[in-house]
C-alpha cells in the first residue's frame, strides 16, 4: 500500500506540473480566455484526461507505478482495457482526489486485494511485481481434459483477483522451475487457495492440474477475457507443458 501511495504522490506531482504548463499555454495563446474557464480545463486536463491518458497510453502503468514495479491488469489476469481505465479515472475523483485519497485509503485497508473503489468499480487490481513479457498477453485457462464439469461447478467466489494473480503467475513459469521446487510451490499454493475458497477435494488430484481448475474457473466467472476469446478479439499465449496428472480412485 505504501508503494502505491508514492507512486500516486509522484503522480500527482507530475499532473501538477502537467496542469500548470496548460494553464501558462492556454493565458498565452489566449489572452482573452476568462480565469474560471481557464481553471475549469486545467482542472479537467490535470484531474482526468492526464492519468487516464498516461494509464492508457503505458498499458496500465502511469510513471510513478512504472518508478516502483506495479501495473494495473484485469481482475481475470488479462491487460487492462480502456473502458477500465477510464472507470478507473473517474471515479478517482471521488475516492482520491475529492475526498483528498481518504476513501482510496480506507477502501484499499479494508480489500483483500489492496483495491480502491475505482478498482473495484472496473474489476482491476493493482499487481506489485515487475512486469514480464508474458504478462503482455492474456492467457486463457481451459479446464483439463475430464475436467469440464467440475470446473463449471467449483465456487472461486472467495478467491480475490490478487490471488487469481499469485495463480496465474505460478502456472506461467512453471517450465522453468525444477521438478522439486515446482512440485512444492504448486502443493503450498494449492493448500492456500483451498483454504482461502474452503473446499475440500473430491478426489485426489495433482495440485497444479487443480491450480488450473481454479484458474479456469476464476476466469469463467469474472467474465471479460473469455468473452473476448470467444468473439475472436484477445490473443492467447500457451502455457509450458502441464506435469503427468495423477487421479486418485
Amino acid at each position: 500500500m505504501a508503494t502505491r501511495a508514492y507512486a500516486r504522490l509522484i503522480d500527482l506531482v507530475i499532473q501538477a506540473v502537467a496542469g500548470g504548463a496548460l494553464g501558462l499555454l492556454l493565458v498565452w495563446v489566449g489572452p482573452g480566455l476568462s480565469v474560471n474557464l481557464v481553471l475549469l480545463v486545467v482542472m479537467v486536463f490535470t484531474l482526468v484526461v492526464w492519468p487516464i491518458g498516461m494509464e492508457l497510453l503505458l498499458r496500465g502503468r502511469s510513471v510513478g507505478k512504472a518508478m516502483f514495479g506495479l501495473w494495473v491488469i484485469s481482475a481475470d489476469g488479462s491487460p487492462v482495457q480502456s473502458r477500465q481505465s477510464v472507470v478507473r479515472g473517474l471515479v478517482a475523483l471521488i475516492d482520491i482526489y475529492l475526498s483528498l485519497g481518504f476513501v482510496a485509503l480506507l477502501s484499499a485497508m479494508f480489500s483483500p486485494a489492496c483495491q480502491r473503489l475505482g478498482d473495484m468499480a472496473a474489476s482491476t487490481v493493482v499487481v506489485r511485481h515487475r512486469r514480464r513479457r508474458s504478462a503482455e498477453n492474456p492467457v486463457v485457462f481451459y479446464p483439463p481434459a475430464g475436467y469440464e464439469a467440475y470446473v463449471a461447478g467449483l465456487d472461486v467466489t472467495a478467491m480475490t483477483a490478487e490471488e487469481f494473480s499469485l495463480v496465474r503467475e505460478f502456472l506461467l513459469r512453471v517450465g522453468r522451475l525444477s521438478p522439486r521446487a515446482r512440485s512444492d510451490e504448486a502443493v503450498a499454493l494449492a493448500e492456500a487457495v483451498r483454504r482461502r475458497i474452503r473446499h475440500e477435494l473430491p478426489v485426489a488430484v495433482d495440485p497444479e492440474t487443480w491450480l488450473i481448475c481454479v484458474a479456469s474457473a476464476f476466469q469463467w466467472q469474472a467474465g471479460g477475457l473469455l468473452r473476448d476469446v470467444a468473439l475472436g478479439v484477445a490473443p492467447v499465449m500457451s502455457l509450458p507443458g502441464p506435469p503427468t496428472i495423477q487421479v486418485g480412485r
